[in-house]
């Protein structure tokens, strides 16, 4: 009667194991998808904080002051001859 007692414990003993151990690697799957896709995120912001960085640089530039004049207040230089078209095709 021992005997049984003992080998249904150890069988239920070795079940709970392999369920633990199957539900710990689901967990660490998990956790390394959550890390990767972490990753991707800081590599993303990283790379916009480099191109944040590069404009900031930009601002006092004069090339990109004339840019932006002539992209939102629509200014020109006076050495620059501007053409019209009012023929639409």
């Amino acid at each position: 009667m021992k005997s049984i007692v003992t080998k249904i414990a150890v069988f239920a003993f070795a079940v709970f194991a392999v369920i633990v151990l199957v539900s710990t690697r689901f967990q660490i799957n998990e956790k390394r998808a959550e890390i990767e896709m972490k990753q991707e995120e800081n590599d993303k912001l990283r790379d916009e904080k480099e191109a944040l960085e590069n404009e900031l640089a930009e601002i006092g530039d004069e090339d990109h002051i004339v840019d932006i004049a002539k992209e939102k207040l629509n200014l020109r230089l006076p050495e620059e001859i501007i053409f019209y078209n009012d023929l639409y095709n």
